[in-house]
């Protein structure tokens, strides 16, 4: 078992066609979400495909330009996240004078997580720019670090997504969360560290990606004066009963 799996953004090889390009990056590291970087170049229009038993989950990082599906229309100007419709097709268009990069998670459904969205799930497709995001407290965080909310639990099957920023040093000491794994995509601005048990610590930069398998203990923090900022995308590891119930029932 690797203690740190971490890609760093000058490592991602994109090859361009068309104006669009996707590459998966850190392959194998868990089976149920895969996780790709790609960019549209300023001026160009990417549809990706599409899937019918996944959910495509899409943050936009950098750059400006809008995604659109057969009914209706985004405008991304600051950091976003987009949330495609199972099955249905999209488009994502870069603005004339604007690259546009995004990081994607493609999270598999099983029989029983589409029973579960059948049953209950937000509307899709979901777009959520960071400004309308609700703002939430956590104690494993620093003093002076601000959370923000993207996806909350239950809302779309197993998937659980946020915002996390430490402008001057700080940021999240957490134990170890076993129900779920976790990646982090680092952000603007962000100069820190990324460190799983204690041990391992790597510096982290606007781009890189991490993962943190279920259950370690994890830190993602700057030194005073620098700047934590980066997203956290979770997944509950278990298929069925992974939202504790009443016992006595």
């Amino acid at each position: 078992m690797s203690t740190i799996d971490n890609v760093r953004n000058q490592d991602i090889e994109l090859e361009f066609k068309d104006g669009f390009a996707e590459t998966q990056i850190l392959k194998d590291v868990y089976p149920d979400v895969k996780v790709y970087r790609g960019e549209v170049k300023a001026g160009n229009t990417a549809a990706p495909e599409t899937y019918a038993r996944a959910h495509q989950i899409i943050a936009f990082t950098d750059g400006k330009g809008y995604v659109t599906t057969p009914k209706k229309a985004f405008n991304i100007t600051e950091l976003s996240f987009f949330i495609a419709e199972p099955g249905q097709p999209f488009e994502i268009h870069a603005a004339s004078d604007s690259d546009l990069i995004y990081t994607k998670f493609i999270v598999r459904l099983t029989d029983h997580d589409i029973e579960v969205y059948n049953d209950f799930h937000i509307v899709l497709p979901y777009f959520l720019p960071i400004s309308q995001a609700q703002e939430y407290y956590q104690a494993c965080k620093t003093p002076g670090t601000r959370n923000w909310t993207v996806l909350a639990t239950k809302r779309l099957n197993r998937c659980l997504m946020g915002v996390v920023e430490a402008p001057n040093g700080g940021g999240t000491f957490e134990k170890g969360h076993p129900a779920v794994a976790q990646f982090n995509v680092i952000l603007d601005k962000a100069d820190m560290k990324f460190a799983v048990q204690g041990k391992g610590e790597v510096e982290q930069h606007p781009g890189d990606v991490s993962y943190v398998l279920a259950g370690l203990d994890h830190q993602l923090y700057a030194d005073p004066g620098k700047c934590t900022h980066y997203i956290w995308f979770e997944h509950y590891v278990q298929e069925i009963g992974y939202i504790v119930t009443n016992p006595h029932f």
